[in-house]
């Protein structure tokens, strides 16, 4: 696996750092010369580009099963056992943007190989009762519990020596908790089905952009939600369908750092740009002061205040008479440092916020029409309308203002003539018929790319014919 993000710019600095001896990068930086930047002729080994290898294998065991077990005629046990072994390893190829190289060093060598192996048994149990009742042609109530589980693994690669994200994740485990019940009624003519849930996550696996790569991080999380579905023939042809769900998530117990706030609205930490890596770091605005008014004084060259983020100070705090500051870290620990000390930045606490991409609510109704029996019998006319509305949801977990996604609603239209004999079919559809622009989703890049937002948005109002043919 790999990928490489490339342009002009990044060329452009690197030949400017070379020209000048280094002096920008702290050494001379490769220029990849195997060709041109936008096509196939790459030799990998550049340093004015960033790029990511990941060569990763993967073995996968597993073994499972499930009994049912007759209770009495109508009540039946369900138990199932699964045990999986995944052995994960990956060649450490670190990335080497802006990275001074000694001649003859080999950037695409493996500097080590890594490994993680994650081996759980997990299964599920429940009942399925099959009640005679009176007001139901036909009823079924269940109830399962289930644990589940999804394999941690190795996150992407990163500079020599930096630590900017953990090297690997954790598995992914969910204690899953459900009863619910389909129902026949009214002669067949109407089925509704209920089902409430409960699933506790630990180590719930989310994304997020560090040092332009996705990373991967666990946080704890519960979600409860009810989901009820029906479908109603009140006429013959006429099919009304209707999906409601009812969602409530929380984050438990986790803090992150967020990119946009790292100083987490302290007035005492002072955000800086690391001028070697262009991600940013916190200081202490003591520190920060201090560091300036030596470069004022004289006593410091111009531009010094740029190694606050590479740790040129760290230590001399009583030379430059500035105290300890402490600050929160991901783990949602009480950190003290000095305060000429870079650090990533202060968590927040996440305990009670949103996952991201869960609205409280969701609605959709379908209403299906066919007229059989045309053209001399062989065909059938369908008409189908769909709504969709999906309520607020955040794009992060840190649920700010800007990670709010707004309540969104879309229409479909379709009208299908199928041939019955010859299993032709003609479909005319339209979809998002209203043209509704939303944003869906989003994602935030990170310090080093600018702190962009990448949006998904709706599909745009669409119209189209399509010909099937069945065999």
């Amino acid at each position: 696996m790999g990928y490489y993000v490339l342009s002009n710019s990044l060329t452009a600095l690197t030949q400017l750092n070379n020209a000048l001896d280094g002096a920008i990068f702290g050494g001379l930086v490769p220029l990849d010369d195997g060709g041109d930047l936008f096509s196939t002729e790459l030799d990998g080994d550049g340093g004015n580009y960033f790029r990511s290898l990941s060569p990763y294998r993967l073995e996968s065991f597993a073994v499972f099963g499930e009994g049912y077990f007759d209770v009495t005629d109508n009540l039946q046990l369900t138990v199932g056992l699964r045990y999986t072994d995944d052995q994960k390893e990956q060649d450490i190829v670190p990335t080497f943007l802006f990275t001074p190289q000694d001649t003859g060093d080999d950037p695409l060598a493996s500097q080590g190989l890594q490994q993680v192996s994650f081996e759980e048994t997990t299964g599920r149990i429940g009942f399925d009762w099959s009640p005679d009742l009176s007001w139901s042609e036909d009823t079924l109530l269940y109830g399962f519990y289930s644990r589940g589980y999804k394999g941690g693994g190795i996150n992407p690669p990163q500079p020599a020596g930096a630590d900017l994200f953990p090297a690997d994740f954790a598995p992914e485990f969910i204690d899953s908790y459900e009863i619910g019940a389909k129902n026949t009624l009214a002669g067949g003519l109407l089925q509704l089905n209920a089902s409430a849930f409960m699933y506790d996550y630990e180590g719930y696996q989310i994304t997020q952009i560090v040092n332009r790569t996705s990373a991967n991080f666990n946080i704890d999380a519960e979600l409860q939600g009810l989901e009820l579905e029906a479908t109603w023939s009140p006429v013959a042809n006429l099919i009304l369908t209707t999906n409601i769900g009812l969602l409530d998530t929380e984050i438990k117990d986790s803090f992150a750092i967020d990119v946009l706030d790292r100083a987490n609205g302290r007035s005492d930490l002072v955000v800086l740009k690391n001028a070697v890596n262009f991600a940013n770091c916190v200081v202490s605005a003591e520190g920060y002061a201090a560091v300036l008014g030596a470069v004022a004084l004289g006593a410091l060259d111009a531009g010094a205040s740029a190694g606050l983020c590479t740790g040129a100070f760290e230590g001399q705090e009583a030379a430059f008479g500035v105290g300890d500051v402490t600050y929160i870290d991901s783990n949602g620990v009480t950190q003290t440092v000095g305060g000429l000390t870079p650090f990533d930045g202060e968590a927040k606490d996440l305990d009670g916020n949103s996952i991201p991409g869960a609205p409280e609510s969701t609605l959709s109704f379908g209403v299906e029409y066919t007229w059989g029996g045309l053209f001399d019998g062989a065909w059938d006319l369908t008409a189908r309308g769909d709504y969709y509305y999906q309520a607020d949801s955040f794009s992060r977990v840190w649920n700010t203002g800007r990670d709010a996604l707004d309540s969104w609603d879309n229409v479909n239209l379709a009208l299908v003539l199928a041939n019955t004999e010859d299993d032709w079919t003609v479909e005319l559809f339209g979809k998002n018929i209203t043209d509704e622009e939303v944003i869906t989703g989003a994602y935030l890049t990170d310090d080093s790319s600018g702190l962009f937002t990448n949006i998904f948005l709706t599909e745009p109002q669409t119209y189209g014919i399509s010909l099937s043919k069945s065999w």
